[in-house]
């Protein structure tokens, strides 16, 4: 098949656990790229923190799916392509369930970061993630009493819940899946995302294709985890990384190697006939 698009996920995919990029992932998208393929990076975290990654990949265009698929950009001029934000009255719904439950969130717009308490402020990234990794661009964190005023005020397209006690989660999750008008997916072993009803990568790579012109049978897709099922669902090959979720490798047509062994060149290289 003449595949055109390649999505593939970040966290635990593109990039191993220590938080650096497998060197053959580095060749094996410069391959495909030199062959004129679209490769596009689609994300639960907010796009501008896989810059680092992309610029180190030397992307010319600098396209990410972030969110979970609430936010399409260009990182390379700032471009916006797609937002999609929560609803004021749902996302103060979502917030009223967190307090009553005295759940504490984090609230995203494009380049900032709220908390529902003033204790829940640290970095997302090292608390769900085991590296420490440094990157040149990061969110600011803030802390707002009076978040019926904020929400007013600002424009959120995520809400991140953490919780390390998995069963919990899972309970966290079923109570917000009972809402008619939102989307709570996994993305980590720690980490619920919640985002407006019909955001999710798979849709968003459908709106992002439909504007290149790429059939559905064009695209391939990668990922390891609940948040990328939709993706892996909508693209024509779908990829499993080796050390993704068991119903992810079982919904999946291929499973490559793991994240830490260059599981996304692998696969590229197998899939693009260079194996």
């Amino acid at each position: 098949m003449n595949y055109k698009l390649v999505a593939i996920d970040c966290d635990n995919t593109l990039i191993k656990h220590d938080g650096e990029m497998h060197p053959d992932n580095i060749k094996a998208i410069n391959m495909i790229l030199e062959k004129g393929i679209k490769v596009v990076i689609a994300t639960g975290r907010n796009d501008i923190l896989v810059k680092d990654y992309m610029d180190e990949v030397g992307f010319k265009e600098e396209i990410v799916i972030g969110c979970n698929g609430a936010s399409i950009r260009d990182l390379k001029d700032n471009s916006i392509i797609q937002l999609n934000y929560i609803p004021k009255d749902t996302m103060k719904k979502i917030i009223d369930i967190c307090l009553k439950n005295h759940i504490k969130a984090k609230m995203f717009t494009l380049t900032e970061s709220y908390s529902t308490s003033e204790d829940n402020m640290g970095d997302e990234l090292k608390e769900i993630l085991t590296y420490t990794k440094q990157l040149s661009l990061s969110l600011e964190y803030k802390f707002e009493k009076d978040i019926e005023s904020l929400i007013d005020k600002k424009e959120f397209l995520k809400v991140v819940i953490l919780e390390d006690d998995r069963e919990k989660l899972l309970n966290i999750q079923n109570q917000f899946k009972a809402l008619e008008d939102i989307n709570a997916v996994i993305s980590a072993r720690n980490c619920l995302d919640i985002m407006k009803k019909g955001v999710s990568k798979g849709n968003a790579l459908k709106d992002y294709s439909n504007m290149l012109g790429i059939k559905q049978e064009e695209i391939v897709a990668i990922g390891d985890s609940e948040n990328d099922l939709e993706m892996l669902n909508f693209a024509s090959f779908s990829v499993a990384m080796g050390n993704a979720d068991d119903f992810i490798k079982q919904a999946c047509d291929m499973v490559t190697l793991k994240n830490d062994e260059g599981g996304v060149a692998y696969a590229i290289n197998k899939i693009f006939g260079n194996e």
